[in-house]
Formats: structure tokens, sequence, C-alpha cells
């Protein structure tokens, strides 16, 4: 897929062109490392859902250079069980490249193969920093702020994609799993053929 993006800001390079597909894990831990894990070890950046059967790996090229990335793991949230839920993690944009709408692309992306695949619901653990992107795309806080040990203050983050109950609804469903023990029926996506 190519996507044309124009340049927002004069003092970054001009962005004409990009191409995001999918990529081997090797390909992204560059880009991962310097944005999510500067001054860590280059090995905090390999995630255990890195190896679940259905991860893949995306990628936003410029002249053939990975300049952003964000990885797609079919996986529910520990704390609440919604059937063919797909997380995003590892969402990065070089900082340099960063405003231009590379990531928003990237995102769409993740999201395209989720609902492709069949998904009621794609979700994130979201820095602070970037609630206000991914609220932007649809996007709700579902919980309180938690901490992320050598990472940082967090929200859990969600966006209902095929569970046809309302997105109000949904964020209500989703508190009340959190926050019980119990389990608590939840309609599951309606699958259009």
């Amino acid at each position: 897929m190519r996507v044309f993006i124009p340049m927002t800001q004069p003092q970054r390079p001009a962005v004409t062109e990009i191409m995001v597909e999918s990529v081997r894990l090797e390909d992204i831990i560059e880009v991962r490392h310097q944005v999510l894990r500067q001054g860590q070890p280059r090995s905090s950046c390999y995630y255990h859902e890195d190896s679940f059967k259905n991860t893949i790996h995306f990628a936003a090229k410029l002249d053939n250079k990975i300049i952003a990335c964000a990885s797609l793991y079919k996986e529910s949230h520990p704390d609440f069980s919604l059937k063919q839920s797909w997380r995003i993690r590892g969402m990065a944009v070089l900082q340099r490249y960063q405003g231009q709408n590379i990531g928003t692309q990237l995102l769409e992306t993740c999201i395209n193969h989720a609902i492709k695949n069949k998904a009621g619901v794609i979700w994130c653990n979201a820095r602070i920093g970037a609630v206000k992107f991914y609220k932007n795309a649809g996007f709700k806080i579902i919980g309180d702020e938690f901490e992320i040990e050598n990472i940082g203050p967090h929200f859990l983050m969600a966006k209902n994609l095929g569970i046809h109950i309302g997105q109000t609804r949904f964020v209500e469903i989703a508190k009340k799993l959190l926050s019980s023990k119990k389990p608590i029926a939840v309609p599951q996506p309606r699958i259009k053929s």
C-alpha cells in the first residue's frame, strides 16, 4: 500500500511517499530501540508476544528505510476476555518523522488487518504522550493510569471494531470486567459474511 503524506513542518525532511508493509521482526528492532527503549539494552526490544503464531509486524518505509513500526498480536487483555481481540504494541515513529501522519497510516494498517481477521476489539497500553493519538483514532481509555516498570505511566485503551453494542456500552462492559473478579457475559462480535 502506498500512502502519500504532505510535509507539515519545514524543519522536518520532506516526506512525499511512504510505503507501509509487513516485515520481519529483525527489521523493526532498531526503530523500537531508538524510540521506545532508548538507554535500555537492545534485548528489551524483543517482546514475548513476538513469538505468537498470528503476530505481524508492520513498517513504514521511506526510500526503502524503515522510519516507523508497529506490531499486532492476536491477544486478549489478561484482565478481560473478549474473543477476537488484537493488541497493538511497539508503535514507534522516528522522531524526525513524527507529526506527519505516518503513525496514523501505520495505525490504520493495523486496524484494517485486525478487521480483516474478524477482530471485535483492538487494544493497547498507551503511554501518556500517545493517549491523544489513540483517542483521535477512536480508542477509548479503559480504567485508571498504571505504571509499567522502566517505561512509565500508561492507560489501557481499546477500540470496538465488531461488537455491535456501541462504543459507550463497550467501555462500560470493559470497565466492569477490569474491576470484577467474576466472569461477566460479554456480547461476542457478529461476523458479517
